[in-house]
């Protein structure tokens, strides 16, 4: 197995080309009609001036053609860049400032950005199977990227407010699926099921990656919903699904949940964070095994992965071909059972973030990603995150900057001051929170959550808005004026 990305897909189109390969709705892709696809899009994405090295904004919407237009940009040596579907104009500003990118590949209510704007059907145009007749376009005259060339960028929230390009390789991509491959139990004959939107990079380096590697069939859902992810499993016979711990805890108290309609579902892979101890025994009980993963966009995807019997909390051990370390304050490695800082090293970690100034560094001096996580290893060497030394929220599998909601929240009329943090929550895992200071002449009285999540309306993606607020009469802060953002909890229960 070659390291360029994608070309699992085309030994699997080679060797077993009549296999189904990705279903969605009432559509049907064979592995050779797929690879038959992706070149076809290779054409015309050159035909409109795409060339290797330039960077392609993507839509990460759940739908076969963003499948397809990330393996076709990254064949020909371009880089891509998904978005999550509910991006707003300032979040794809900020994006496009980083990355110049030549083209947006998205529909028509996705904002404007710079670059050429090309529509699904631009380059997935209706009766695709004739429109290059019996034979496929001459390839374009350039050839296949290096394992060292960037193949992804992949935004996630930072510290300061501003998201960061993660800049995965493919080499990157490559080793993230090995690992994933040597730890969890695919086969030729699983299926599938992806109900995420795939700028996941669980997606973009995980599940339906290692399922293809296995010659298996991913089904693809247009959107998460019990009801559908249950239809999806019960008729096309699904054995294996990803999925975020909100939706295994929706699922798992779900009606149909303890009907037949699951019956050929084996395991679940839990990602975001780990699934909730109550979640994952719902599910043990059914028969169905949780699969905790412990990865990160820099680390494109997985570096852990539990076995399904293992102790609740637990995300397993590190990967063959990961180096994995929890440290104390001095950077020292802790012993089992005292948790600190996870630092994480090897060959899918991504060596730069992306900026329009420059590469800025991932890893230190010494290869090591400093997460800002903590965790703890037990006496068999399997991880558990205990916390994270920063800030960010993960509610629903999804990463929120607070520091972001809060920039986007300090004009809100009347607001004195705002602080957002995560509250624990059994369903979402964390909520996002935000603490207001309101103005004694605040008009028309104190602001509703509505008014916080209307005020955020095309400011921030939905994911990002508060489930919850809270009116304080003044932000904890230490002695210096900084806010101490580990006491905002004790201002839930007052």
């Amino acid at each position: 197995m070659t390291s360029t990305f994608g070309a699992h897909l085309t030994a699997a189109a080679a060797e077993t080309p009549s296999r189904t390969a990705l279903v969605f709705e009432d559509r049907t892709w064979t592995y050779a009609g797929l690879e038959r696809a992706v070149r076809r899009t290779v054409a015309r994405l050159d035909k409109h001036g795409v060339r290797p090295g330039d960077r392609v904004v993507m839509q990460g919407a759940a739908r076969p053609e963003a499948l397809i237009t990330l393996f076709a940009v990254t064949r020909m040596g371009a880089v891509l860049v998904p978005l999550h579907p509910q991006v707003t104009g300032g979040e794809l500003a900020v994006v496009c400032e980083e990355t110049r990118p030549v083209a947006v590949v998205a529909d028509g209510g996705f904002p404007a950005g710079t670059g050429h704007r090309l529509s699904w059907a631009d380059l997935h145009p209706a009766g695709d199977e004739g429109a290059f007749g019996d034979e496929d376009p001459a390839p374009p005259s350039f050839g296949p990227p290096a394992g060292s060339d960037v193949a992804v960028i992949a935004f996630t929230s930072g510290t300061s407010g501003r998201p960061k390009g993660v800049a995965l390789t493919h080499d990157n991509l490559h080793w993230s699926m090995v690992n994933g491959l040597a730890r969890l139990p695919f086969g030729e004959d699983d299926t599938a099921l992806v109900s995420t939107p795939l700028a996941h990079v669980a997606v973009l380096g995980g599940l339906p990656q290692y399922t293809w590697a296995r010659r298996g069939t991913v089904v693809l859902a247009p959107r998460f919903d019990p009801d559908l992810f249950v239809d999806l499993v019960r008729e096309h016979r699904v054995t294996c699904a990803f999925a975020v711990p909100a939706m295994s805890a929706l699922l798992a108290r779900h009606p149909r949940f303890t009907g037949g309609d699951l019956d050929t579902l084996r395991w679940i892979l839990s990602g975001g964070s780990p699934a909730q101890s109550a979640t994952r025994e719902l599910f043990r009980a059914r028969g169905i095994g949780v699969v905790n993963s412990y990865g990160l966009t820099e680390t494109a995807a997985g570096v852990t992965y539990s076995a399904p019997e293992a102790p609740a909390g637990s995300t397993g051990s590190p990967c063959p071909h990961v180096e994995l370390t929890v440290v104390d304050p001095e950077g020292t490695p802790a012993p089992a059972g005292t948790p600190g800082e996870i630092w994480v090293r090897g060959p899918s970690v991504a060596a730069v973030y992306w900026t329009a100034a420059g590469p800025v560094p991932v890893t230190d001096g010494a290869g090591w990603f400093r997460s800002g996580d903590r965790g703890l290893f037990d006496a068999e060497g399997r991880l558990s995150v205990v916390g994270r030394l920063k800030d960010t929220i993960i509610t629903g599998g999804e990463n929120v900057d607070p520091a972001e909601v809060e920039n986007a929240l300090a004009d809100l009329p009347g607001i004195v001051e705002v602080a957002v943090s995560g509250a624990p929550d059994p369903v979402y895992g964390e909520v996002v929170t935000a603490f207001l200071v309101v103005g004694a002449t605040h008009p028309g009285g104190s602001p509703s959550l509505e008014d916080v999540r209307g005020h955020l309306d095309g400011r921030l993606a939905r994911h990002k808005w508060p489930r919850r607020v809270r009116l304080v009469p003044a932000l904890p802060r230490g002695a210096t004026g900084k806010l101490q953002r580990t006491r905002l909890a004790t201002l839930l229960d007052d």
